[in-house]
């Protein structure tokens, strides 16, 4: 039986955070910290139990966006849990738990008291400093995030990074350079198919584009 009592999160989530919360929700279907599979060195996070089934749960904070071998291991991870047949749910560190990520990642219904938006943590952790395999993860979750998540997130972060001069975040990698240029329409257009109930892949298409110097 999951809870019905209301979850408090206090400031941004956090691995930590998020082991605490669905620990509460799961109550007696916890399955602990750290979880490792028959023959497989691997661990995750933490996981919880579904309808018979193990539910793995990775909190993915700014190196897993940052580093390509991370990138990589977690692939793998997800991999292993589709050949154990175990789903698998991956946090991003710019995504919080509330009610509506709390359905949409999990299926639960479930009243959780936050008080911190959906959108980056600081001014140092932006796309800019992605390496291009985060830069693609990350457009794939951002158009995998439901409607009312993708509004609070574009908002937030409209308000602190894509503001910068003509919306442009330069970083440079040796001697290239990415530029990464949002498309005009990126934080007010709402959604134009998912019958509106997600944030449409097109928009994670528009969200960057890339040229070289």
């Amino acid at each position: 039986m999951f809870t019905r009592m209301a979850v408090v999160i206090d400031g941004y989530l956090t691995e930590a955070k998020l082991a605490t919360a669905l620990q509460e929700i799961a109550r007696e279907h916890w399955a602990g910290g750290q979880v490792a599979l028959a023959g497989s060195r691997r661990r995750w996070d933490m996981a919880l139990k579904q309808s018979g089934s193990l539910v793995l749960v990775e909190y993915d904070g700014d190196e897993h966006y940052r580093d390509a071998l991370k990138i990589k291991a977690d692939r793998e991870k997800d991999q292993l849990a589709q050949a154990n047949r175990m789903r698998m749910v991956r946090i991003p560190y710019w995504v919080q738990l509330d009610n509506v990520t709390a359905q949409h990642y999990f299926g639960l219904s479930v009243e959780i008291q936050q008080n911190f938006p959906h959108g980056f943590i600081t001014t140092k952790l932006f796309p800019a400093s992605f390496c291009e395999l985060g830069v693609q993860r990350f457009n794939r979750e951002l158009a995998y995030l439901p409607l009312p998540s993708w509004e609070t997130f574009a908002g937030h972060s409209g308000q602190r990074a894509f503001t910068c001069r003509s919306q442009k975040l330069i970083f440079r990698r040796k001697k290239r350079s990415l530029l990464y240029s949002l498309a005009p329409n990126w934080l007010t257009r709402p959604h134009c198919e998912n019958n509106g109930t997600r944030a449409p892949c097109c928009l994670a298409a528009q969200h960057f584009r890339t040229s070289q110097t």
